[in-house]
């Protein structure tokens, strides 16, 4: 584990002493490189992820109703106040309700009190209970699928958080997709699109661009948390050790040590809500990047070296950035503006204009994030291990 830290350490060296050291600068070279690779990469994206929407469209045909599938949906929650208590209307008032289990991490507004009246006239279709936490280090929302897995059957899991809406036909049609093909996992592409401030279009357009990443094979590693359907004899096999800093890391970890596939679908969406400050999106994130990056350090051989490679690369780039081989910095950021354009205009339908400025935020965003947060959670590693909180999620 501290050797895996040291030797993230000396990536940054390695780079910080190639640019001070290195001298080679070409203008023409360097000009004409950013602008093959760019159009190339944007090409090769952009057939991908139309072929990708085509062929969802054709798997989710045939769907049956909800009513043929034992589907049971959860999440963990604290103070959510009147979000969680519509998340459960919303479910309840599909035409085939699908079975609700959620759990509430002691809640002190009266969330709970709320949904125990619900409860009480739906006790077929919802349950609500208190969350009994473990003593391990691990999200509450880790503890509430190991009871869930444990005590509730279904032949469907569709982990959720507190917030997310997906619609009963999505539903039905990752479900068909699930069955058809025999998929074990299914993830939704998570949307913040309930609100219309610049902080949710820069949330939504990771969240949706994070889902292209999996389907281009970017960041392989990654998985992307609530949002997803998972079948039983897979998530029975899960479990958790006593230090798990990021549960959806852990739940990507199993996934790839039994050759689980996930199917990442860009046409059916889970509906959240994201900060609507930059500054509280930046808290979110960089909450879950240090869950990540804690994870990647205590539980995996070599997946932390591609993280630091990046975040390395780029932040020593910064000081030197007309180097020819600091070339991918430019090609890297005007890729992912790329991927950000197409995220907003054909995934999520919208103006030009409008693709253009969330494009741009959001790659400004990532950047920051990779760059700066990355190189931060590496570096304090050792003085963190055991500091994680979680009170609510920031709307």
């Amino acid at each position: 584990m501290f050797i895996r830290w040291f030797l993230s350490l000396c990536v940054y060296v390695f780079f910080l002493w190639l640019n001070l050291t290195v001298d080679f600068y070409s203008p023409i070279i360097y000009f004409t490189t950013f602008i093959l690779f760019t159009a190339l990469a944007f090409f090769v994206a952009l057939v991908r992820i139309r072929g990708r929407l085509k062929n969802e469209k054709e798997k989710a045909m045939g769907a049956l109703p909800l009513s043929h599938y034992h589907l049971v949906v959860s999440t963990v929650f604290k103070n959510e106040g009147e979000t969680v208590v519509h998340t459960v209307k919303e479910y309840l008032s599909f035409n085939n309700p699908p079975m609700l289990v959620f759990y509430d991490d002691h809640s002190d507004d009266d969330s709970y009190d709320s949904l125990k009246a619900i409860e009480a006239e739906n006790t077929q279709h919802f349950i609500i209970k208190r969350l009994e936490r473990s003593k391990k280090i691990l999200h509450p929302k880790g503890m509430g699928f190991e009871d869930l897995i444990n005590k509730h059957d279904g032949d469907y899991y569709m982990i959720l958080d507190a917030d997310t809406l997906v619609k009963e036909e999505e539903v039905e049609k990752a479900l068909n997709i699930m069955k058809q093909n025999d998929y074990k996992v299914l993830h939704f592409t998570r949307r913040n699109d309930l609100s219309d401030d610049l902080a949710n279009h820069i949330g939504d357009t990771e969240e949706i661009s994070s889902s292209i990443n999996q389907v281009l094979g970017i960041f392989p590693w990654y998985f992307n948390g609530s949002g997803f359907i998972i079948r039983a004899d897979a998530a029975k096999q899960m479990t958790y050790d006593a230090y798990s800093p990021s549960d959806d890391s852990q739940i990507g970890l199993f996934l790839r040590k039994n050759n689980i596939m996930v199917f990442d679908t860009l046409s059916l969406f889970a509906h959240e809500k994201a900060p609507k400050t930059i500054g509280k999106l930046m808290k979110q994130h960089s909450s879950w990047t240090k869950g990540g990056i804690h994870h990647y350090l205590e539980k995996e051989r070599f997946t932390i070296f591609p993280p630091a490679f990046v975040s390395a690369y780029m932040l020593i780039a910064l000081f030197n950035p007309l180097q020819l081989y600091n070339i991918l910095l430019p090609v890297a950021f005007l890729f992912l503006f790329g991927i950000d354009f197409i995220s907003n205009k054909i995934v999520a339908d919208r103006a030009i204009g409008l693709s253009i400025r969330n494009a741009f935020c959001h790659a400004l965003v990532f950047f920051f994030k990779g760059t700066f947060i990355t190189a931060y959670h590496i570096f304090t590693f050792p003085f963190k291990r055991f500091s994680f909180w979680f009170s609510k999620t920031q709307y």
